[in-house]
């Protein structure tokens, strides 16, 4: 039977934990704007993740063929994207903290070969997302993949001693900050600048 864990638990064992981190742990997501020439009826708009490597190349090739760019590349996955939807709307650092628990926890915790690291996942995963249903549209059943990738390298999952939930948030928080220092998020949109389709600006700064 899976633990009922209280959220203001963890959320401090989170912010004690996080301490001697970066800053870029706790800090906002930005989105880079990238600007869609689309002279059909409606408009572009839409959230992707890319390693920062790539940028400038998606760049290059939106702006030499965007009708290409838009039938031909495929996007990360829904379960990602949404996750970046929820990281951008995300109200403060609490928000924020949950849905990088929740998301990458979901991962972990299909390591069944790992049990105790699966079975601390689990709680994580539960605890967090009683705070996000409270707020969020959440992820769904088919959203199989919610954090672009575990970056945590295998050998250091397998060989981690998981005996209690502080190990667990550790490398959720480890795995956190290497995605926001090797990934970006990117907004596709024909919209005029600043606007997003429901006219709320849109937060910039990559």
């Amino acid at each position: 039977m899976i633990k009922q864990l209280q959220w203001a638990d963890i959320y401090q064992s989170w912010k004690n934990l996080g301490y001697y981190f970066p800053n870029s742990l706790i800090s906002p997501m930005d989105v880079e704007i990238i600007p869609i020439k689309y002279n059909q009826q409606g408009y572009i708009w839409g959230y992707d993740w890319i390693d920062k490597d790539e940028v400038q190349t998606r760049k290059q090739q939106i702006a030499r063929n965007p009708i290409e760019f838009l039938y031909l590349t495929k996007p990360t996955n829904k379960g990602t994207i949404h996750t970046a939807e929820m990281l951008l709307a995300a109200k403060d650092e609490e928000e924020r903290a949950a849905i990088w628990i929740a998301a990458t926890a979901y991962e972990l915790k299909h390591n069944r070969h790992m049990h105790d690291l699966s079975l601390f996942a689990e709680m994580l995963y539960l605890a967090a997302w009683s705070l996000l249903d409270q707020r969020f549209y959440m992820w769904h059943h088919a959203m199989r993949k919610l954090v672009p990738d575990i970056l945590i390298p295998w050998t250091i999952l397998h060989n981690t001693d998981c005996h209690d939930l502080e190990t667990v948030i550790g490398l959720i928080q480890m795995n956190t900050l290497m995605l926001k220092g090797t990934h970006s998020i990117l907004c596709y949109t024909s919209l005029p600048e600043g606007v997003s389709p429901d006219c709320r600006p849109i937060r910039t700064g990559i």
